[in-house]
């Protein structure tokens, strides 16, 4: 019995000593979690170190009106009538008021406005409007068309609001209903690498006194700053020369080095060069692709979500880049002449090949889109200037500047449509020969073969359908147009140009038959 108890309370006791030891071990005094993520999360909370001004840049990088093709629709000349507008913008309570601009476009401009805040100031506030100057039975009056309102935080170097890192119409552009804007907000920086100083101290580890936009540390070719900006961890290496999130043929290497033309990596564009073709002699037309021409395709593929870039003589480009007279041919240049790919080999720089397109307007009358390397890449446009062409094709007859601009602007989505995967294999509707009379039938049979071919390819409401090209058509269809129809904007593929070509036009071949 007693040695029962004995036993029992030794146990007891054991136990007790075991618990207490357990708690000894286990036990931890509650921790304060906001001072332990204050701990880790800020090692230095200054926004701007001492003898440093505090202030917001805010950059006006291109201003684009929409609506131009409105105009060249109506009858008459009021398409020569070019909108009249100006910006207004309040940064963090300062007003800054643009100059009147009298175009549809600025171009790639950088204007640029700085504001000074308070020291330590977190977020500043930025609201941009644009008005156009309309008239009025008696003087003019402005009206807003436009505007969009964003927070600039001074610690993390983002905006958010209108606009927003990975929103829908891409970082620091706005697509708005009446006018596409592009912009930027920075803030003075001690390093000048864009990077904010609180987030060199907290986010990255960086130096804040050492600029970033020349280290590379994780040697993938692309800068702190750059892969910084566009949300990629500098300290990881990317592939950056096979890495194209937006899927528009852009690695993120080229669109690091197109950002002056305002690439954005997970934002489709398409980028063209142009060359024109010098005249024969004082009378003839010019063989030019119009601003006019290219705005009007801009505004085609903005609802899309795609923004047209087309170098026709940029400052600051290559030496042999856009905007360069060639020398005269009469003749159709077709693809396999020779001609277009002494062209393309030195007049279209090497290191925009893969990146831009390549067109050149030539005085046949013929357009097409064809490979003119050996890797059969399909990036050359040819597209004509030539009154064959206006009074052949088009109905009614392109005899005025007016009808010309909307012909030219047709014939540059049409063979950009070629560009980006449209062609006749995939739809038999598109360049459809019989409509044209291109066979050799008897003269009635061909008439008969051709009106069967645009009666059964009516539904197929595209510019890549010779019929509705010659209509003034200029758009894709969207393959909602009945039996026939089809989806062309659900199929393009912005990558196209770099692939193979699925034709192999070549030397002897007869490309208008």
């Amino acid at each position: 019995m007693n040695k029962t108890v004995i036993l029992i309370t030794s146990v007891f006791v054991i136990c007790i000593l075991v618990g207490s030891v357990y708690v000894l071990i286990f036990y931890k005094e509650p921790v304060d979690e906001e001072k332990t993520i204050e701990k880790t999360k800020t090692v230095d909370n200054t926004i701007s170190p001492d003898n440093t001004t505090q202030g917001v840049f805010l950059e006006i990088k291109r201003i684009h009106k929409k609506g131009i093709e409105e105009e060249f629709r109506k009858i008459g000349n009021s398409w020569k009538k070019k909108p009249t507008f100006h910006f207004e913008a309040i940064v963090d309570d300062g007003l800054w008021i643009g100059d009147d601009f009298n175009d549809w476009d600025t171009g790639y401009v950088g204007w640029e406005s700085l504001k000074d805040v308070e020291d330590e100031q977190e977020t500043a506030t930025v609201g941009f409007k644009i008005f156009e100057t309309k008239k009025k039975l008696i003087g003019t009056e402005d009206i807003e068309m436009e505007s969009f309102d964003v927070i600039y935080n001074f610690k993390t170097g983002r905006w958010s609001g209108d606009d927003s890192f990975n929103d829908s119409d891409g970082y620091g552009h706005i697509n708005g209903e009446n006018y596409e804007i592009w912009f930027s907000l920075n803030q003075f920086d001690v390093d000048s690498d864009g990077i904010p100083y609180w987030t060199e101290n907290n986010v990255l580890g960086t130096d804040p006194w050492v600029d970033d936009s020349k280290l590379d540390p994780d040697n993938d070719s692309i800068p702190t700053s750059w892969e910084w900006k566009w949300g990629y961890d500098p300290f990881k290496t990317d592939n950056h020369t096979t890495l194209d999130p937006d899927l528009d043929g852009l690695e993120n290497i080229e669109e690091y080095k197109m950002e002056k033309w305002l690439a954005n990596p997970f934002y489709k564009e398409i980028y063209c060069e142009v060359d024109f073709m010098e005249k024969g002699h004082f009378y003839e037309m010019e063989h030019v692709l119009w601003k006019e021409s290219q705005w009007m395709v801009m505004d085609r593929y903005s609802p899309h979500f795609i923004t047209l870039h087309v170098d026709d003589g940029w400052p600051g480009g290559p030496t042999n880049g856009g905007g360069e007279y060639l020398r005269y041919i009469p003749e159709t240049i077709e693809p396999a002449s020779g001609i277009s790919s002494e062209f393309y080999k030195y007049h279209f720089s090497d290191e925009r090949k893969g990146v831009f397109r390549y067109i050149f307007i030539q005085a046949g009358e013929i357009g097409w889109n064809a490979a003119q390397d050996s890797d059969w890449h399909p990036d050359t446009l040819s597209l004509p200037a030539s009154r064959k062409l206006y009074i052949k094709m088009m109905r009614p007859i392109a005899v005025t500047p007016r009808l010309q601009r909307l012909t030219m602007a047709i014939c540059f989505i049409h063979e950009m449509g070629h560009s980006l995967g449209i062609t006749y294999d995939v739809i038999n509707g598109c360049d459809n020969k019989s409509m044209v009379g291109r066979n050799d039938l008897p003269p009635l049979q061909k008439l008969k073969v051709k009106i069967d071919a645009i009666n059964y390819w009516d539904t197929y409401e595209s510019v890549m359908n010779y019929n509705k090209f010659g209509h003034y058509v200029m758009d894709y269809s969207d393959g909602s147009h009945g039996v026939h129809d089809f989806d062309d904007w659900g199929f393009i593929d912005l990558t196209y140009f770099q692939e193979k070509s699925r034709s192999k036009y070549g030397i002897g071949d007869d490309y208008k038959h």
